[in-house]
């Protein structure tokens, strides 16, 4: 907050009231006020891919994938499971190789100075006495030896570690059965003509079972794909669609049956106790006996006729895709499960006094923020929604799956319900009193114009009396019509600088991409090439030290 100007809070045009002034922490994890902006915004660009490209004659189906969990399993574990571990950034990734470099140089150094030393003591030692010189001289040294090798290994771990290593999610969309080889160019993916997925983590947990993360997907199929490769280096540098078709009941079975399998395999490599379902002896059950891992919904396209040709994409229970994806800040968990947020939400109420019995939510106080501060860190660096590569450029979907393109959606919204048309200044120390009694909320609600009343003096004392409750009443200041326009062009204008800076990082991000991609070394190479670097060359004039990097 910019204490010389406050907040100001203002009533648009629409009739809603934006907030001016107040540092946005844009995290979707763990932040409801955020994450509930964001994941608005995110459920209106996913509702306008999936109706346009049902529009186009496309096919598209909502997955919900799985896993097993117990009480006792960490989250950061089923994470990196279901969606593979996390990347270390440009930045991380340069540091861990220059580390290794440093490393490789200094066990070298060693290895040199060892050598030096056992050939010394040979040239010093008399007759009969240079096998035992030599011995002792490696002996004194093999401290610093194993010390430097140590050094080494460690700094190949943590070069290791900035390596994203795939998940299950990852393992559906690749191999050759999937992607397809000799016998079979054609794969699963040509035969259903997919196009891409929009992916979404969720999150519950419970007392009897811990942890439950789960992937909600819509994944776009029935699309011939033109790609767009660069001529130099043949790098794939785009793609776009070619046309739609129905995919044949046989492809969508085998895609079906192929991820089902995949899935569960996966799972059951990286932990045998977190291997799903994939059989059922309910005779009721609508998994039709093929287990739990894995749920299809196929989404189909309805014309709302009291709207005039506004599609709407519906899943057969009439609950909008969209949301099932990507408002699961909305959600109330089943059972005895509770969301992060409702974690957040009962050690609130505890620690502000609420008896254990009348708060919301399940469990201790000492569980609940055990829990909590377990989540923050499985989910520290990951991204809650995402969209495969190249599928935005497809359906002409501008924007991005970044923390940064979080924080471009929270600004963007305070500009898209129309020019601000009255509105009143709070000073810092004002707004700090409101949000401490929790009246931030209240002071929003009285700037509105739901009542049709936007009198600039009736919005003014309408905020006024929330305030009065904090005793800061007197820190509102009415602004004139000249003052209203000057913060909404103000808005307008730092939403247009960073629409323009997230075009530049994107390009930017894109650019590093492919530089990455030309630079990156297969991991098994990568050990190997430092194995060489690392173990020193026999020399004839001396018993070189056995150095294991």
């Amino acid at each position: 907050m910019d204490p010389a100007s406050g907040v100001i809070v203002g009533q648009t045009a629409a009739g809603t009231a934006v907030v001016l002034g107040v540092m946005r922490c844009g995290r979707i994890w763990l932040c409801p006020v955020c994450a509930a902006t964001i994941r608005h915004k995110r459920a209106e660009e996913i509702t306008q891919a999936v109706v346009e490209w049902i529009r186009q004659g496309g096919t598209a189906y909502l997955v919900t994938l799985t896993t097993r969990h117990a009480a006792k399993d960490r989250l950061d574990g089923l994470m990196d499971a279901l969606q593979g571990s996390r990347s270390g950034t440009a930045a991380e990734i340069r540091v861990a190789k220059t580390n290794v470099g440093v490393a490789e140089t200094a066990l070298q150094e060693v290895v040199d100075r060892t050598r030096e030393s056992v050939n010394t003591a040979r040239l010093a030692a008399p007759k009969g006495e240079k096998r035992a010189a030599m011995a002792a001289a490696r002996e004194e040294a093999a401290g610093e030896l194993a010390d430097a090798q140590a050094h080494l290994r460690t700094a190949q771990a943590e070069l290791a570690s900035t390596r994203r290593k795939a998940g299950a999610y990852q393992r559906l969309i690749t191999g050759g059965t999937w992607a397809g080889r000799k016998a079979d160019p054609v794969g699963i993916r040509g035969r259903l003509g997919y196009v891409g997925m929009i992916r979404a983590t969720e999150v519950t947990v419970g007392l009897a079972n811990g942890w439950h993360p789960h992937i909600h997907a819509i994944v776009l199929v029935g699309g011939n794909v033109a790609v767009h490769t660069d001529p130099k280096t043949n790098r794939v540098i785009g793609k776009e669609i070619a046309g739609t078709f129905e995919p044949s009941e046989n492809a969508l079975a085998e895609w079906q049956d192929h991820w089902r399998s995949v899935w569960v395999r996966a799972l059951q490599g990286i932990n045998p106790k977190w291997r799903p379902s994939d059989d059922c002896d309910r005779a009721d059950c609508p998994c039709g006996g093929k287990g739990h891992a894995i749920d299809f919904k196929r989404l189909e396209t309805e014309r709302d006729a009291q709207d005039l040709g506004e599609y709407i994409a519906k899943t057969q229970d009439g609950k909008q895709p969209a949301l099932e994806l990507a408002r699961a800040d909305l959600k109330t968990a089943l059972g005895e499960n509770v969301t992060p947020f409702e974690l957040l939400f009962r050690i609130g109420d505890v620690v502000g006094g609420v008896p254990e019995d009348e708060a919301s939510g399940i469990g201790s106080l000492e569980w609940n923020l055990a829990k909590w501060h377990e989540y923050e860190r499985a989910t520290k660096g990951r991204r809650a929604i995402e969209w495969t590569r190249y599928l935005r450029q497809m359906l002409s979907i501008e924007g991005g799956d970044t923390h940064e393109d979080d924080l471009d959606m929270l600004f963007g919204g305070d500009a898209e319900d129309g020019e601000l048309r009255a509105g009143v200044a709070i000073a810092e120390e004002g707004w700090t009193a409101v949000t401490r009694k929790g009246l931030d909320l209240a002071a929003t609600e009285a700037a509105e114009g739901k009542d049709g009343n936007t009198d600039p003096e009736a919005v003014g004392a309408r905020v006024r009396e929330i305030l009065a409750l904090a005793d800061v009443a007197d820190t509102v200041v009415i602004l004139s019509a000249a003052q209203v326009a000057e913060a909404y062009t103000n808005m307008l204008d730092n939403l247009a600088r960073r629409r323009e800076e997230a075009a530049a990082r994107r390009r930017r991000e894109h650019d590093d991409q492919e530089h990455d991609a030309d630079a990156d070394v297969d991991t098994a190479e990568l050990q190997a090439r430092l194995r060489r670097r690392t173990t020193p060359s026999p020399r004839p004039a001396l018993e070189a030290p056995a150095v294991t990097p």
